[in-house]
């Protein structure tokens, strides 16, 4: 094993880590390249031998050399079979166990099929700092996602992954196969990754083994400039390589939280980029993302027809829909019509389909068979958890449903909702006294509880029929309410939700929301 390390500014910090390692090995190559300063314009790579630690060599080279020249260079030079690569702050210590690492890259059990090129080990200081930065390389539009994922866990508890620190125990003949953007003075970390998982290599992490990261406050005027440098080279080191932006995910992040769901929307970052399992990242969703998605039940009589063309903004009044979405701007609302007819007629269906065809916003629900409740014409339990089924690959905030005679005043439901933020958990709508019971007329999900009851393991093991203490549970109305009582939700109650038929004189009261 050769030891080599590239350093620029800290030159004084390669003795510290030669002499940690002649503490344990008194014959191991030592090999370094210490970037000269601006004002010595080094032209060329000049070796020579370190005047105190006896088998260390080191070459001087020019300002700007670059981690990825320098790395280059002193592969070029080894003459081992393995290159243990570090950085100028790292040191060897008692929980350092080298020859581990090199059991790991002998082994029968990985050289059979995939043996490693290159093995990293934990960086506890690191770790500790800012977590774990190993795991899964990915693109999605132009956005290079580096995500604390593992390709497999391997019986002897290693990890295979497609990226690790930059320090690591390598093959040398591998390595000098690797390419290196030697252009780059920074970003060389994640192209050489990115790059070399097309040539094969196969990349590790294993635990019995590590090497402290001891930092070091450099103040030096040089090192100091060079850091201040740093995010206008690594943003031009990324354009160079085909990348917008680099996001580093340095924890996982969980799709059914909505902390984790708000914080990547507030970066701007499309949450199904990211993966949440180690399965990757979600589907694309069907249609664009939407802070709120309003689900209306619909009848499919004539009715139900009117209603929809009032919706949709196609008569000369202006519908709460079109309301809402103005007030909020692109990308606020989406909505579907979940049409739910008495019993799937061929002629019923071929009118609806053709409205589908004309709008592209219309769900079709399976009619309702004689076991289920004919509850003046409302919608069942098990419809409701078919629609969730099928938005299951939607992406919004908040799922709104309601049905197609429920009016919304949309000022003051945009203000109850700003009043609920974070939604985390806040299930809004009309509740009832105890048995606590949601009103199924017009109600509101947060998408933590949305991606809950729609999961594929909870929807198949919901109850859509028997009885409870709320009655018949295929009945909509008490099948909801047994859900949020299986689940810790808030309830949050919606202010101003009255029915037409409990309104004296048909008035309609000051500080509505809505109205049936």
């Amino acid at each position: 094993v050769t030891v080599v390390a590239h350093c620029a500014e800290r030159c004084h910090l390669l003795e510290r880590l030669a002499e940690s390692f002649r503490e344990v090995y008194a014959r191991i190559p030592i090999a370094a390249t210490c970037e000269c300063t601006e004002e010595e314009h080094c032209k060329e790579p000049k070796a020579k031998q370190h005047e105190r630690v006896p088998g260390m060599t080191i070459f001087s080279v020019p300002y700007d050399f670059g981690l990825s020249r320098g790395k280059t260079l002193l592969i070029e030079n080894t003459k081992t079979e393995f290159v243990l690569v570090l950085d100028d702050d790292f040191t060897h210590s008692f929980h350092s166990c080298l020859e581990c690492m090199l059991w790991r890259m002998r082994s029968q059990r990985h050289s059979l099929w995939r043996p490693f090129d290159i093995l990293g080990f934990p960086v506890q200081e690191d770790e500790r700092l800012f977590g774990a930065f190993r795991g899964s390389l990915r693109v999605a539009t132009h956005q290079l996602f580096l995500e604390p994922m593992a390709e497999e866990l391997l019986p002897d508890g290693c990890l295979r992954v497609d990226i690790c620190p930059m320090v690591f125990l390598g093959r040398t003949a591998r390595m000098r196969t690797f390419e290196f953007q030697k252009e780059l003075s920074v970003g060389e970390h994640e192209q050489f990754f990115y790059s070399n998982a097309y040539n094969g290599v196969q990349v590790a992490v294993c635990f019995d083994s590590s090497f402290p990261h001891f930092r070091v406050n450099t103040m030096s005027a040089g090192y100091v400039k060079r850091r201040e440098r740093m995010p206008e080279l690594m943003a031009k080191a990324f354009q160079n390589l085909g990348f917008e932006r680099a996001m580093y995910l340095l924890r996982k992040y969980d799709q059914g939280r909505m902390s984790d769901y708000d914080e990547l929307l507030e970066k701007t970052v499309p949450p199904w980029y990211v993966s949440h399992d180690t399965c990757g990242s979600p589907t694309s969703p069907p249609a664009p993302f939407a802070q709120v998605f309003a689900v209306i039940f619909c009848t499919a009589d004539e009715a139900g027809q009117q209603y929809r063309q009032v919706l949709r903004g196609r008569t000369e009044t202006t519908s709460w829909l079109q309301k809402f979405a103005e007030l909020g701007g692109a990308g606020t609302l989406r909505w579907v019509f979940a049409v739910h007819p008495p019993n799937e007629e061929s002629a019923v269906v071929s009118l609806l389909r053709r409205e589908h065809d004309l709008y592209q916003d219309l769900l079709l629900l399976p009619g309702l068979d004689r076991s289920s409740p004919h509850n003046a014409g409302g919608p069942n339990t098990d419809q409701f958890l078919q629609v969730l089924a099928t938005l299951r690959d939607f992406q919004f905030r908040w799922l709104l449903v309601t049905r197609q005679d429920v009016f919304v005043h949309a000022e003051r439901l945009m203000g109850s909702l700003q009043g609920v933020e974070p939604p985390g958990g806040k299930v809004v709508g009309a509740w009832s006294a105890e048995p606590p019971r949601l009103d199924p007329h017009f109600f509101m999900l947060p998408r933590d509880v949305f991606v809950l009851l729609s999961a594929p393991e909870v929807i198949s093991r919901l109850a859509s029929s028997g009885f409870d203490v709320f009655g018949d549970l295929s009945v909509l109305g008490a099948g909801l309410s047994s859900l949020m009582r299986a689940f810790s939700v808030d309830r949050v109650q919606l202010p101003g939700v009255y029915q037409r038929g409990g309104l004296p004189n048909l008035v309609c009261p000051q500080g509505t929301v809505t109205l049936q």
